[in-house]
């Protein structure tokens, strides 16, 4: 109750023009499970119901996608993982289904033939290379069980691939947690689970040397990791993820490596130190000027980093609940955005770029009670004369109750009362929608 009353504090609340800030979007309306962004500045957001979101405007208003993802039948298959090359063709991991490649930035998705049977359990991932010279190579993982983990690779943009050998890694293995391509060579590297560490190959998968410890790098052979990236230098880092037993710091934090992976050095500077075990990195994201953004998945960030991760600063004004997200991108414009776990993409606002950052909005919603039982009454406020329809979406995006319509005038509110009793308790999220752009607040029933 204190979280969701928060929300709807800070969603009409005026930007504080003493320090950062994230304002909530008011979208996408169904949880977010990665995003990411392309040159021309749009993000795409993923999500674990068949579904992709775009915005191209800085978050104003959402587009869905599914088509190519979604099978027409009841069941729903995650975006775990989407990954951009130069050329904004989008590559998307999804659970149970493989690779899908869209070249129209998420409008419609074509699914690859990896050269493997993908199994309805099987979880995806995926990271693509575009070199100077050639086609964008496309590393796949496929991970069905300890006695199943496969690799797959293409080196033509993914209309063919060959298998990447797995079988040096850990007998033990029970989940492969991230594949990577090195954007400075021809080196491959996988995270694999539980405690089991991060390796590195230089020949296409014939040999995979452990690389987080037994070289004097980490000494904390029991931890995880998860979530690569790189910056504009060629720099790596990786989310190291924290366990009960972890000896340097009782927290998730990111390691960095200068020299492909060779040696790497803990980023602790003004980092969140406290014990906050079973926690992990789940989002890593650079702007143009060498800002740093990372998420984590449980109440320490998120955090912005200066010069690459020199040093950092937790950032959580205007996100309600713990600070806990799936994803972070700074776009190539510094336009950067979160997804807060279970609610919508939040935007950060800092007035010290010189710039009016308010989002603009076309409608606002106010809902009372919340929690709320068999009715929910919304207040409806627009800022020119409007058409407003109102309805329910479930977690899933899915329409519950049929629109109800209302013409507002600005200077007024208008109060329009949904009736609930005919839908299971959960939480839901109010769509208000006019002049084609929609405003989203979540809801709880709870009977």
């Amino acid at each position: 109750m204190r979280v969701l009353i928060l929300a709807l504090v800070i969603a009409v609340s005026s930007i504080s023009l003493a320090a950062q800030y994230w304002q909530s979007t008011d979208g996408p309306p169904a949880a977010s499970t990665c995003m990411v962004t392309n040159s021309k500045g749009h993000v795409i957001v993923g999500t674990p119901f068949s579904k992709v979101y775009r915005t191209t405007n800085r978050g104003v208003t959402w587009e869905a996608f599914d088509e190519g993802i979604d099978d027409g039948g009841a069941n729903f298959y995650p975006v775990s993982q989407i990954s951009v090359n130069r050329f904004d063709v989008l590559y998307a991991a999804v659970n149970g289904i493989g690779v899908l490649r869209s070249t129209n930035d998420g409008q419609t998705w074509q699914k690859l033939n990896v050269g493997i049977t993908i199994g309805p359990n099987s979880r995806i991932t995926v990271d693509t290379k575009t070199p100077d010279v050639g086609e964008t190579q496309v590393f796949v993982g496929i991970d069905a069980g300890a006695a199943n983990l496969r690799a797959q690779f293409s080196n033509d943009g993914g209309n063919s691939f060959i298998a990447i050998p797995l079988t040096a890694l850990p007998g033990a293995t029970s989940s492969l947690f991230e594949v990577f391509l090195s954007p400075n060579s021809n080196k491959m590297f996988v995270s694999v689970a539980y405690n089991k560490g991060l390796f590195r190959s230089i020949d296409s998968g014939k040999v995979w040397k452990r690389i987080d410890n037994g070289d004097g790098n980490s000494n904390e052979s029991d931890d995880l990791y998860r979530t690569f990236a790189s910056d504009v230098n060629g720099n790596l880092y990786v989310g190291r993820n924290a366990l009960p037993g972890s000896a340097k710091t009782t927290n998730a934090v990111v390691i960095k490596s200068t020299n492909d992976g060779e040696t790497w050095s803990y980023l602790l500077n003004g980092w969140d130190n406290r014990d906050v075990t079973n926690n992990r990195i789940s989002a890593i994201s650079f702007g143009p000027n060498g800002d740093m953004w990372v998420a984590t998945e449980k109440n320490s960030g998120p955090f912005r980093g200066t010069n690459f991760g020199e040093s950092f600063v937790v950032v959580t004004d205007g996100v309600a609940g713990d600070g806990s997200a799936t994803g972070v991108v700074a776009t190539r414009f510094n336009d950067v955005f979160i997804a807060p776990t279970g609610g919508p993409v939040h935007r950060h606002l800092d007035p010290a770029n010189g710039v009016e950052e308010n989002l603009p909005f076309v409608v606002r919603t106010g809902i009372m009670p919340n929690p709320a039982n068999d009715r929910v009454i919304v207040s409806v406020e627009v800022e020119k004369p409007s058409s407003v329809d109102v309805d329910l979406l479930n977690v899933a995006g899915e329409q519950v109750i049929e629109p109800l319509r209302t013409f507002v005038v600005p200077g007024s509110a208008s109060r329009i009362s949904l009736t609930t009793s005919n839908i299971p308790q959960g939480v839901y999220t109010l769509r208000a929608i006019a002049n084609g752009v929609a405003t989203m607040k979540t809801v709880v029933i709870a009977r």
